[in-house]
């Protein structure tokens, strides 16, 4: 006989000898183990069919969408390109307002959020104990050690994010355990790898959510290798078929995938919910499908091992530019798509009225020939005509072209200081500071201007967090026992236990002042109060420390020693 306990404490017995029918949780391998081996060929055939008919319906409902934004990338002016139309030479310059407003952004966003010292600031939770302060203090120097130095793709990832986030609204980073590097990985997802179903609000509240992976086969045969992904007959690796939006990019940047280019292979995986004991309630599984050939290479638990609840985890962070009407953010291209384009047909209009005015064309009578080519003159030159006693003021007549107009440049002026006052205003209000008096009224009128990005900083300071959060998850489930390196004051082998849940892990980067200029402004607030105010009133060196690190100086500890 078998005996399968059930979670109730009841028993299902088999008295003809036969495995007994197991809950899901009583499966073969361990908790975390691939599943694959363990299902049937009928039942891995339907996964498999499920997770691309579903794949594809996303992909299908967000078409429109995406189309916006092959519109809009030539709004960004990053193609010199020449044209025919309406004439040869015409103006092909794009201005300028989007792609300025996104890299300031970019410039801005990275320094606020990814300081020098690293972006990690530890926070404990519960009643403060001088353990848990050193445990925090571990926690925030390992995690920012680990996010410079161990993870060096961080950085890089994080800035492609900021490029992306502004222009299109959404932006999706990853972190994971890489196997095969033995440590963390992060990684920005471009949004036409990264497909959410239709009714998500939020990615936790997310039914699926399905992330395009490219391997070439080499790449494929070392995780099979690890035992990352089940060891199938998969059909050869072909050339990629690219995305409209990949597309799109590539025709921008000027490059193209080679014809000759190496075959690649397109993994779906899937982050969704899995009924596979057939009890009615879908549990959070991770499954990854070959596309092509529609084969599961693997099925994976995506919940913790002693989580009653089962709550799925999280690998994924959405980061929003301006919340919108649904799933996905508001970017430039929504916000400044139709003033890009006016500004542009102004400046064209007023380049190509320019260029008329200083080459004009015209009519000639049949009769006047002009000696050589039709050239245009150039300065001082004084070209022969041969004209038949016909007067050369009445057989040459040029068109009435204009000077390009004050008005249409006005127009422009507008356009382009109303986008430029949407998107940052900042810079306009330091620019001017010196004209505005007390300190008080700079300080209000920096708030004032900089509300837009207060606001965006908010939002990617909370979703910073939840990737905070991942990292220290990973750490907790993955890292050994010890630190890489000498830990001040305390063993070395306490490394795993740090990440407990015991100390919150938040960035340094402040939601409320969102800038180094209001953050000087505010130095300079303090001092002017704290020498009005009668003597002992302030810890004058803690003001000075507090300044002095507001201002990132270096060195703190040694120009102020404690």
């Amino acid at each position: 006989e078998s005996v399968a306990m059930m979670e109730d404490g009841s028993a299902v017995v088999d008295l003809m000898g036969n495995p007994a029918i197991m809950p899901e949780e009583g499966m073969p391998g361990g908790h975390y183990d691939n599943l694959v081996p363990t299902l049937d060929e009928e039942q891995l055939q339907e996964i498999g069919a499920d997770v691309y008919e579903k794949y594809q319906s996303d992909k299908e409902s967000r078409q429109e969408w995406e189309e916006t934004f092959q519109r809009g990338f030539d709004l960004l002016g990053l193609k010199l390109k020449e044209t025919s139309e309406p004439f040869e030479g015409a103006c092909t310059a794009v201005h300028p307002l989007l792609i300025e407003s996104a890299v300031k952004f970019q410039s801005k966003a990275s320094q606020e959020l990814f300081p020098a010292g690293g972006p990690v600031m530890a926070q404990i939770i519960g009643t403060e104990t001088e353990q848990k302060q050193q445990q925090a203090s571990r926690v925030k120097q390992f995690m920012n050690y680990q996010l410079t130095d161990m993870m060096p793709e961080y950085f890089h990832e994080f800035e492609r994010m900021l490029f992306h986030l502004p222009i299109i609204g959404s932006a999706f980073k990853k972190i994971y355990y890489d196997s095969s590097l033995d440590r963390p990985c992060s990684e920005f997802v471009p949004i036409d790898q990264f497909y959410v179903s239709y009714h998500a609000s939020d990615l936790m509240k997310a039914d699926r959510y399905t992330h395009v992976i490219l391997r070439n086969p080499n790449d494929l045969a070392k995780e099979i290798d690890a035992g990352v992904y089940e060891d199938l007959e998969l059909p050869e690796a072909q050339p990629i078929e690219q995305t409209s939006m990949s597309m799109k990019v590539d025709e921008i940047m000027g490059t193209a995938i080679p014809a000759d280019s190496d075959p690649q292979y397109v993994l779906l995986e899937q982050h969704c919910y899995l009924d596979l004991d057939d009890s009615g309630i879908g549990l959070p599984y991770i499954v990854t499908v070959e596309e092509s050939s529609k084969k599961v290479l693997s099925i994976r638990r995506n919940y913790n091992e002693d989580d009653p609840t089962k709550q799925k985890k999280m690998f994924f962070t959405h980061y929003k530019f301006v919340p919108g009407f649904g799933f996905y953010g508001l970017g430039l291209i929504h916000f400044l798509g139709n003033l890009t384009m006016t500004a542009t047909a102004a400046m064209r209009n007023l380049v190509d009225s320019g260029q008329f005015a200083t080459l004009p064309a015209g009519f000639k009578a049949k009769g006047v020939k002009v000696v050589g080519d039709n050239e245009p003159l150039s300065p001082g030159e004084f070209r022969d005509v041969e004209a038949t006693g016909v007067d050369l003021a009445r057989a040459i007549v040029p068109l009435p072209y204009k000077e390009p107009s004050n008005t249409l440049f006005q127009m422009l002026g507008f356009v382009a200081g109303a986008g430029q006052k949407f998107a940052d205003s900042t810079e306009q209000v330091i620019n001017d500071s010196t004209n505005y008096g007390p300190v008080g009224t700079t300080m209000a009128l920096l708030e004032a201007s900089s509300k837009f990005f207060s606001a965006i900083h908010k939002r990617l300071h909370y979703s910073q967090k939840e990737e905070f959060k991942i990292l220290a998850r990973i750490n907790f489930e993955s890292l050994p026992d010890s630190y890489p390196y000498e830990v001040p004051g305390a063993s070395p082998t306490i490394l795993k236990m740090d990440f407990d849940g015991k100390i919150d892990v938040i960035p340094v980067s402040d939601p409320n002042i969102p800038s180094s200029a209001h953050r000087l402004m505010l130095s300079q607030l303090a001092l002017q109060l704290a020498s009005q105010a009668p003597p002992g009133t302030y810890n004058i060196q803690a003001l000075h420390r507090t300044i002095l690190q507001a201002a990132n100086m270096p060195n703190l500890e040694a120009i102020l020693p404690p």
